[in-house]
């Protein structure tokens, strides 16, 4: 009588656990890791540049495109990749030369062409 007396006073559904949120800041650390690649990158390798901060970017624009058009962002990718539809995509020819063409040779240029890239990717729209 007492075992079942204790047992109908538990609870019979499991209470449930909520879901703590964690909030990622952007912290100094980040800051500081990607003005490492740049500095790295300005005077580094051509594929390291193509493969650290190019694709960076062009992630960044194409998650814009996908997030403006609706167009899943793997697909986003394959069309960006394709010189006639990416351009047509994009709309706009300096934004998509600077991501998809030849890169700059070392030092102060590929810096400069970060900076335009990024201030035209700001400033696409759809």
């Amino acid at each position: 009588m007492i075992l079942v007396s204790d047992l109908s006073y538990r609870a019979t559904v499991p209470s449930k656990t909520p879901a703590r949120t964690r909030i990622r800041r952007f912290q100094a650390r980040d800051v500081q890791y990607l003005s490492r690649q740049v500095e790295v990158a300005s005077s580094g390798s051509q594929a390291y540049f193509e493969s650290i901060l190019l694709s960076r970017l062009r992630d960044i624009l194409a998650e814009k495109v996908s997030f403006a058009t609706g167009i899943e962002k793997e697909n986003v990718k394959r069309e960006l990749a394709d010189p006639v539809k990416g351009l047509a995509l994009v709309g706009n020819g300096p934004l998509y030369r600077l991501l998809y063409s030849s890169t700059p040779s070392k030092g102060a240029t590929r810096v400069k062409m970060l900076r335009e890239a990024i201030d035209r990717i700001e400033a696409w729209k759809a």
